[in-house]
């Protein structure tokens, strides 16, 4: 079967990071996963402007694939709700799932986010989950996409930010807020002493599992 991973920004750098950091669960599944973005979408999606521009592109492009399994590759999950409510198949956002899969590792969690209004969509998004008591912080690195994506100029402000909430605010987990910042796991997960998770990784899994377990089988 096919897992459409989506990148809502038109980035091919975010694209081709995104596509690295799910290498190792290609390895290890049958079904085939794809990699695309939204050519006429922000190159980054980083305020909340942007978010409501690309949800229905990215609702379009769902609809319109033929996969079985969909993964919103962007941390505000846009299109995500509207998506579920389109089709009877899978669609995972990754910063829902990042979530998810954090609560199974730790008591409270930590997110390392690109600027002050990613962390304020991202406690709206967390309160609607109800999950607001499972957060430990949510720390901005104050930078764009691209930015975060470059493992040399982002990695330090990245393993900083994530150090101080592992070692400060109780976080027993840390996730990286953004589809684009999946490089910078391998190391944060050997330095830091605390489980790190990449939302794209868990989405990817979340998807995976969906389409072993005949999830959304009719009948």
């Amino acid at each position: 079967m096919k897992i459409l991973v989506l990148n809502p920004n038109s980035s091919v750098k975010v694209t081709e990071a995104i596509s690295a950091s799910i290498a190792p669960l290609r390895a290890v599944t049958a079904h085939t996963i794809v990699c695309d973005r939204l050519p006429k979408a922000p190159i980054g999606i980083e305020t909340d402007e942007d978010v409501l521009f690309v949800a229905p592109m990215v609702v379009e492009a769902i609809v319109s694939s033929d996969a079985d399994a969909f993964v919103v590759a962007c941390f505000s999950d846009p299109g995500v709700v509207a998506s579920r409510a389109a089709i009877n198949r899978p669609v995972i956002g990754i910063a829902e799932a990042a979530y998810y899969a954090a609560l199974q590792l730790a008591p409270r969690f930590g997110v390392v986010s690109l600027g002050t209004s990613s962390v304020a969509r991202h406690a709206s998004h967390i309160e609607r989950l109800g999950l607001t008591a499972r957060l430990a912080a949510d720390r901005s690195v104050n930078m764009s996409v691209a930015e975060a994506n470059d493992l040399n100029l982002a990695g330090p402000s990245v393993a900083l930010t994530a150090k101080v909430m592992a070692e400060t605010d109780g976080a027993g987990v840390v996730i990286l807020g953004c589809a684009g910042m999946g490089g910078h796991r391998p190391l944060l997960q050997q330095e830091l002493g605390v489980p790190v998770v990449d939302p794209v990784q868990a989405a990817v899994a979340a998807a995976i599992n969906a389409l072993d377990l005949n999830y959304f089988a009719k009948g």
